[in-house]
Order: structure tokens, then sequence, then C-alpha cells
């Protein structure tokens, strides 16, 4: 081959530069470098105070994954380093995934029903009456109730891996503002924790915290899916904002029910309720956060913007990435006008609303 053939190849080489990374992935990578420490820091305390101070519940020997902390907490950081590198780099050339509206209803149906019966299971178990709202000691014989509530609590601790499916239909549709520190600091650290309180203490006081965010993830999971199924929907769905409030008055009550401990005579492990106090507190600070960006700020925001431009207008569909015109990364174009993030105006408008959802607990 000829000198002058060989040129055309090294100059289409030298057009395709290898783009590098935006703001917004290396604020990925860093809330998954957050998370990652979370994670390890949460193994940690468990391994050197929960486990050294607690017996293991011996009715679950020889179960899936109760053996060891350790495949949990790898699946932990694989999701970590899923969601903060490995999808994003495989998105960052391509167009978000359309037409997966019916799959995210589905699984969305799925978390509901999935929810709801984990929430009518630890009711059974003993939260519709049988225990103690204050100073519920776990019962580790085989007593039927007691039985049906350790199962409950292994299933919710499932369902924490399950969760992870939320972040990849975030990845798809390329909307990486919803994978906040919280979003994959919450989706990370529950499984790892939720494993050292089953497998120690699988009943009792400690299982209020389950019961109440299987009644919370019911709501939530609602929620979505009736916003994707479009547009039709849409102007009964004026109670989002009130998801978040749900969300930190459940933390709330979990952290007062823990500390009440403290000024009490209770057999319960105070080990184990401090942790899950911490947690109440960790996540309330992040989801009041997230409720101020989002909503307060969003507000005042609106309230400056020009007569005629509509905030999450319900013409475009938007829901979490997916609309009922065409949509790219959160922006459609239709009838002439430019949508971009849910403003119209027959014009293009450069602005950035807040996230819609903040899919954690």
């Amino acid at each position: 081959m000829s000198p002058s053939q060989s040129t055309p190849c090294f100059i289409a080489a030298q057009k395709q530069p290898i783009p590098e990374d935006t703001d917004e992935l290396k604020e990925l990578r860093s809330n998954g470098k957050w998370a990652a420490g979370i994670v390890i820091a949460s193994y940690v305390y468990g391994e050197y105070t929960v486990a050294k101070q607690l017996p293991r519940d011996p009715r679950q020997n020889g179960w899936w994954l109760m053996s060891s902390p350790i495949p949990t907490m790898v699946f932990c950081l694989i999701y970590i380093f899923a969601v903060t590198y490995v999808g994003p780099n495989f998105m960052k050339n391509r167009k978000p995934m359309s037409g997966l509206r019916s799959l995210m209803m589905l699984y969305n149906a799925i978390q509901v029903v999935y929810s709801a019966w984990l929430f009518y299971e630890g009711g059974m178990g003993g939260w519709f009456g049988h225990y103690k709202f204050i100073c519920e000691t776990c019962d580790f014989s085989n007593n039927p109730r007691a039985i049906r509530m350790m199962h409950c609590g292994f299933w919710y601790y499932f369902s924490k891996l399950v969760d992870f499916i939320d972040t990849i239909f975030f990845i798809l549709h390329k909307k990486y503002e919803h994978i906040s520190l919280l979003h994959v600091s919450h989706h990370a650290l529950m499984p790892i924790s939720m494993w050292y309180g089953i497998r120690y203490q699988p009943g009792g006081h400690s299982t209020l915290m389950g019961f109440l965010n299987a009644f919370v993830h019911t709501v939530m999971y609602l929620y979505y899916l009736l916003a994707a199924m479009g547009p039709r929907v849409r102007p009964f769905l004026w109670w989002k904002k009130y998801l978040t409030t749900l969300q930190m008055v459940q933390f709330t009550i979990v952290f007062f029910h823990a500390a009440i401990l403290v000024y009490i005579d209770c057999a319960v492990p105070k080990i184990l309720v401090s942790w899950i106090g911490g947690v109440a507190v960790m996540f309330f600070v992040l989801f009041a956060d997230f409720y101020i960006k989002a909503y307060r700020k969003g507000l005042q925001k609106g309230s400056r913007k020009s007569k005629g431009l509509e905030i999450g207008s319900s013409a475009t569909g938007m829901t979490n990435g997916i609309g009922s015109s065409k949509l790219s990364n959160g922006s459609c174009t239709e009838a002439g006008s430019k949508l971009t993030n849910g403003l119209s105006d027959g014009t293009s408008v450069k602005y950035r609303s807040q996230p819609l959802d903040a899919k954690a607990m």
C-alpha cells in the first residue's frame, strides 16, 4: 500500500478523539467512591461490634447468602462500580435507550406487590398488634409467628438487592442527575446493613425500620408505576413531593424508636439499635437536603420564570426519562417547539430542573 493510500486512514483516526469525562461523570465517580467507603465502613462496624457481641440466629444456618456477609458486600461494591463507572462509560457515546416503558411498568408493578406483601407479613409477624412498640425482644424459638417474621426479614433483605435495578433504568436513560450520593449510598448500604440485622436479630424491636420501609416502598413504587403510564395520569400525581416527606417521617420515627432504648432498661441489644438510629439520621439529612434542592429551590426558580413557561408540563409526558414524545436525554422536539427538561415557550430554553425522583428508600 502506498503512502497516499494510507493517509486517509490516518486522518480519519485523528478526527475521532476520545471524549473527556464530563463534570456529570466525574461527580458520579465521586459518589461511587463515597458510597464504597460507606459500605466498607458498615462491614467493618458489623464485624467488629455486632458480630463480636451477639450470637448468630441458628435457625438460619445453611440459608442462601446467610453464611457470611462477604458475598453481600461484594454485590454492593459491584453495584457501585457498575452504576458509577461501567454503565456511564458504556452509554457515553450512545443515545438514551427508548422502548423501556412497558418493562418499567412491569418492574414497578412487581415492586408494589412485593413491598405490600412484605408490609403485610411484617404486620402479621408482630407489628399488627402482637409486638410492643417499646422494648420488644427477638423471639428465637420455632413459634410460627417468630418464624414468619424471620422469613419476612430475609425477603426484605433480598428486596434491597432487587432495588439495584432502579439505577439500571437511570443509566439506560442517561438520567445521571438521579444517581446522586443519596441514591447510590442508600442502595449500596441497605443490603449490607440489613444482613447483620437479619442474621443476628430477625425479630422484635429492630424490625420496625423494615416494616415501615415496606409501606413507604409500596407507595413509592405505586407512584412510579402511575407516572410511567404517561401524560394522562400525571395530573393526578400532585402528591409526588409528599413521598420525600413520608420518607423523612419514617426516618424520624425510626430514630426516636431506637434512641428511646438509651433511657430505659431493655434486653434489646443496643449495639444493633444504635446502628439503626445512626443510619436513620444519615438518611434523614440526605433526604432533607434533596427535598430542599428539589422542591424549595425549585419553587423559587419557577416563580422567577417569565409567563408562559411550564415546569414539568404534562404535555411532554416526562416520567423518569420516558415521555409521549421523542425524547433525547430529557428533551424532545414536537410541533415546532423545542422542549428542554419540561420547559416550553416555542424556543430553546437552557434550564435544568431538579431531579424528578430520589428513587431511594
